[in-house]
């Protein structure tokens, strides 16, 4: 015998129904996934790998549905660049290690010289390819870019007094070498603490609703599990790549062929993992998005001799039907505020909060005074590529 819905769970259902409208672009959802093999059924601690499981396959699936043919151009560019870098004749033979600086330069081939400034041009094509496609992204991934280097340079610095680094290994002259290493590791932290931030103001903001269980739904659709562990995975792949290819390098009787396949290998499967990692918060957040802390903000605001909760955003808001602007805007924090409802009330309030001169609650829902339409607040400040 079926049980009849309640009403609770009735006004989950068309809470539902009105968040799938919004997001009507999107192809299928990260609920649509299921694990391929359910670590939960051998012990419900592991149910996070189910999670991450499901994460991974939508991230990858939804890249693979949605990218157009300059992201897979760019990520073409990024590998030939890293092949022309790693493979050449100077690179197997182990050169010169007498010469070095200018003298070393003139010393190699023309052959290789064109090949090493051919790499170079196309790593700098590569990043202005990244700077373009992903606007709110830019920062953080020439500064990902320049982390990958610095890897680099910090083998470099272990392999200097130690060629079959690490084996016998001497802390003292590992000093410099771990603190570019927790520098960049550091940096890295930040970066996924101001996406994962934005993220939650990006809830907030468009997700914003009276039923706890529908914010709840909304936080796991939005998880960023799945990207942490690429992001984890990007920091690991070039750390070993840039190990492998120092160790090559730094000696020819203890480097392999071995090293030289796992730095070809972890470099190239680099390159795709960088360009998710950059592309999947601009894909969630839009490219109206600012991705920063909430430290970061409130110390621009405090910069600008303004309170973070004072700090206005312009940007356009229209009604969806006529066109006309309304009294709607962003602060600093990313909270969308808009006039009190109350009549003869003029204090601005932050949506989903109670205004501090009557106590009304602002809704999540407007009147625009022009056409009379009553419509969801995201509709007035829409953002087409967010979810």
């Amino acid at each position: 015998m079926s049980e009849e819905a309640g009403p609770d769970s009735v006004v989950l259902s068309e809470a539902s129904d009105d968040a799938e409208n919004e997001h009507g672009d999107m192809p299928f959802r990260l609920r649509d996934f299921s694990p391929l093999f359910s670590f939960s059924t051998l012990h419900e601690l592991l149910s996070p790998l189910d999670r991450i499981q499901c994460e991974v396959q939508f991230q990858s699936k939804l890249a693979i549905y949605e990218w157009e043919r300059k992201h897979w151009i760019t990520m073409a560019l990024g590998a030939v660049a890293f092949l022309l870098g790693a493979l050449s004749t100077e690179v197997m033979s182990g050169g010169d290690p007498m010469k070095i600086g200018a003298e070393g330069i003139q010393s190699v081939s023309s052959a290789v010289f064109l090949q090493m400034m051919l790499s170079i041009v196309l790593w700098f094509w590569f990043a202005v390819q990244i700077w373009t496609m992903f606007p709110i992204m830019r920062t953080h991934a020439i500064s990902l870019l320049v982390f990958w280097n610095l890897f680099v340079v910090a083998q470099v610095l272990y392999h200097q007094e130690n060629p079959s680094f690490p084996a016998g290994v001497n802390p003292s002259e590992m000093m410099m070498g771990t603190l570019i290493v927790l520098v960049v590791l550091f940096f890295i932290y930040f970066f996924w603490k101001a996406v994962t931030e934005t993220r939650d103001l990006h809830i907030e903001e468009y997700h914003l609703h009276e039923d706890v269980r529908l914010m709840e739904m909304e936080m796991a659709e939005h998880s960023l599990g799945g990207w942490g562990l690429m992001l984890a995975t990007w920091s690991g792949t070039t750390m070993l790549s840039a190990w492998a290819g120092a160790h090559f390098i730094a000696d020819q009787f203890v480097g392999s062929m071995t090293t030289l396949i796992v730095h070809v290998t972890f470099g190239l499967a680099s390159i795709p993992v960088f360009m998710m990692v950059i592309w999947y918060p601009q894909r969630m957040l839009g490219q109206e998005a600012i991705v920063k802390t909430r430290a970061a903000i409130a110390a621009d605001a405090e910069l600008s001799n303004q309170e973070p909760s004072q700090s206005r955003i312009n940007t356009a808001s229209v009604c969806p039907e006529c066109d006309a602007e309304v009294s709607i805007s962003r602060n600093s924090k990313g909270e969308i505020e808009l006039p009190c409802p109350s009549k003869g009330c003029t204090t601005i309030v932050a949506v989903g909060s109670a205004c501090r001169t009557c106590k009304a609650i602002a809704p999540t829902r407007y009147d625009c005074p022009s056409c009379g339409i009553n419509a969801p607040i995201l509709d007035f400040l829409s953002d087409v590529e967010a979810w």
